[in-house]
């Protein structure tokens, strides 16, 4: 494995290059509604029982979806982290109905893609737990390498879940809108945070 700080085919993120596909779906209106339940969600802790459980930040976070993106990771923690390419076996970034970003869910047959971010500050776990929708659950999980990483999955069935998801799903336009919701969702989670302290 190697370890590298970008996947996108352009390095600056500033301007992200998301490839455009079949699946490829417009968000912008699915991005105000998201923008808007994060924004009534409290910032989360690692002892928050809005997960199952607390969980050890000393572990790295296996990334499998649009956290894999660097613009996005560049626009909520002000860097690139760096990263491992690794997988994560018998598990598979699932399509949410209605939603530009994916659901890992357990699946014997398959392998799920990612990064593996394994240097993330408390402050990077907050803001990236908080950012995280709330249904999700944080579990350790098995990576090909046979190290373990805390990954966000969703708790659904499933076999309701058939479509895997890529970042072909975000076209150009649409990671625009996705990345101006980042900008809206950090401005918003240090507001709070400054209201806190």
């Amino acid at each position: 494995m190697s370890t590298t700080t970008s996947n996108n085919p352009n390095p600056n993120p500033n301007t992200p290059a998301a490839p455009s596909g079949p699946g490829s779906t417009k968000i912008a209106g699915k991005l105000e509604l998201l923008s808007r339940q994060n924004r009534s969600q409290p910032p989360l802790s690692s002892s928050s029982s809005a997960r199952s459980s607390p969980f050890p930040t000393h572990l790295g976070l296996f990334a499998y979806g649009t956290l894999t993106i660097d613009a996005v990771m560049h626009t909520l923690l002000d860097r690139v982290p760096p990263s491992t390419l690794t997988s994560a076996p018998g598990w598979r970034a699932a399509g949410l109905p209605d939603l530009p970003y994916p659901g890992l869910v357990a699946d014997p047959t398959s392998v799920a893609p990612g990064r593996a971010y394994n240097d993330l500050t408390k402050r990077e776990w907050a803001i990236l737990d908080s950012f995280e929708n709330p249904k999700y659950d944080v579990v350790r999980v098995t990576l090909a390498s046979g190290a373990e990483a805390l990954a966000y999955i969703w708790p659904a069935d499933p076999p309701a879940l058939t479509t895997t998801w890529t970042v072909d799903f975000i076209d150009t336009e649409g990671m625009e809108d996705y990345l101006a919701m980042c900008v809206e969702f950090r401005q918003d989670w240090e507001s709070q945070r400054s209201k806190t302290s």
